[in-house]
């Protein structure tokens, strides 16, 4: 019996599809998928083929495509004298929205002036619906684009332009941490909604992705893992937080051709660096990527692997290559000259954080915030030394007086804790300190320029300028 042949009643359908029979008749009428046959009472008789469609219909949809669009879709592909169903993994020809494939979404430079000022304004439109917490809108609003523009295009420029315009709301206090956590937990679930929708792996080549120890951040991984996928990669995907035992248990047990690391933050590239060295002891070569080291060359320089590049098309792109030739050795800069400042502070943070909070005298709510300052000085400090850059500790600092900021902590108590803090390495440490010291000197410039920067601006609203 073959797929053409007529077998399945109108019941066994719905049954097998989960679509209505009403939809089912409404789609035959206006867009002529599925054709089935008539018994000879008069009935619709379904063949495997007209069932094979209509999942082939429902995965376009759940991916954001309408269903008008993807009969379109379908046809077009049929018209061109191929089978969507048979083409091998449903490459990325195939699954492309608004007639537009990955390749013609390189980036926003490339898009129409008329189709950016659309996604702007899907962008502004699902910003709003997050911020008043209005899902059903955020999700409608994504759908639409998802029917008008490619996967990758909404993506890039409307979830990651939105959340990064997001992060800087919260960075001057116009929005709230909870709702960028509802905004990105929103954009999570679509990108799992296609990544569930994605063909199989047609493709060579085992991808690993991970995120570091303490390192939380896995928009940019989630959504490069889509893209791969969309591309007919085979990928597992660990998320965030990733124990550096298990990713070697992981590696070794699937087999892994590229291992690709994210991190966003200073702490956490310190970590990846650790765990880069690692797995290339394995012989398994190592690419990389995130904001901190598009923020520092000097960062990515003393990481022994491959980045990625500054955005998730040229990542793409990198991991194809790397895929497809056998990847040189990867660079790696000098090693750090501080191996003996960090092995002292590790042994010796206890007493210096003694010393700190013995000088400090303030309220309860303001020792709590100060413990988290503690807490993200401390892993900093240790990334800088590790990575072999004294510069690289102010990096966040202005995220961490941003911090302050939401906490109604006054800034001279960052100052405050700054001070006792440099004191304290230098009297417990010694001359071992004293590379601590040059970068918690550097820290402490970089807050009073911006409290300074604050005053002035305060004084000249004051003043009416």
């Amino acid at each position: 019996m073959s797929g053409q042949d007529p077998t399945f009643n109108l019941k066994a359908v719905v049954q097998e599809t989960g679509i209505k029979p009403e939809t089912l008749r409404a789609w035959e009428r206006r867009y002529g998928i599925p054709r089935p046959e008539r018994s000879a009472g008069g009935h619709r008789v379904y063949s495997r083929r007209d069932i094979e469609t209509l999942h082939w219909l429902k995965r376009r949809k759940s991916e954001g495509l309408s269903i008008s669009r993807a009969a379109a879709r379908w046809h077009s592909i049929v018209n061109a004298g191929r089978d969507p169903i048979q083409v091998p993994g449903e490459t990325p020809d195939l699954l492309q929205f608004g007639g537009r494939p990955f390749e013609e979404s390189l980036s926003d430079v490339e898009m129409r002036e008329d189709d950016r000022l659309q996604v702007a304004a899907a962008r502004s439109d699902w910003l709003a619906a997050c911020l008043a917490y209005d899902e059903n809108a955020a999700i409608q609003t994504l759908s639409q684009a998802f029917a008008r523009f490619s996967v990758e295009s909404v993506c890039l420029e409307l979830l990651c332009h939105a959340l990064r315009q997001l992060g800087e709301d919260w960075h001057a206090c116009r929005a709230a941490v909870h709702q960028v956590h509802y905004a990105t937990g929103l954009a999570m679930q679509r990108i799992e909604i296609l990544l569930g929708a994605s063909p199989p792996a047609h493709r060579t080549g085992q991808l690993l992705l991970a995120c570091p120890p303490e390192e939380h951040h896995t928009m940019g991984l989630a959504i490069l893992q889509l893209f791969l996928r969309r591309r007919g990669f085979s990928i597992v995907n660990l998320g965030g937080n990733v124990p550096l035992n298990e990713l070697e248990k992981t590696v070794q047990k699937t087999r892994t051709d590229l291992v690709v690391l994210s991190a966003q933050q200073l702490h956490s590239a310190g970590k990846l660096l650790e765990m880069s060295e690692v797995i290339l002891k394995q012989g398994v070569p190592v690419a990389f990527g995130g904001r901190i080291f598009n923020a520092s060359e000097s960062v990515r320089a003393r990481i022994p692997g491959h980045f990625l590049g500054t955005n998730l098309l040229e990542a793409v792109g990198a991991i194809e290559h790397l895929l497809s030739s056998p990847p040189p050795p990867a660079n790696r800069g000098p090693s750090g000259t501080y191996e003996a400042a960090l092995t002292d502070f590790f042994s010796k943070r206890p007493l210096i954080l003694a010393q700190v909070w013995t000088g400090l005298i303030s309220t309860y709510e303001i020792q709590e915030t100060l413990a988290q300052v503690d807490s993200f000085l401390s892993r900093n400090i240790i990334a800088a030394l590790r990575l072999g850059d004294l510069s690289l500790l102010a990096i966040d600092a202005d995220w961490l007086c941003a911090l302050l900021q939401h906490r109604n902590v006054p800034i001279y108590m960052l100052e405050r804790f700054l001070t006792a803090y440099r004191s304290a390495v230098i009297s417990v440490q010694g001359r071992l300190g004293n590379p601590i010291a040059e970068m918690l000197d550097t820290f402490l410039e970089h807050v009073r320029s911006k409290r300074e920067r604050a005053v002035d601006a305060e004084y000249g609203l004051a003043q009416g300028e």
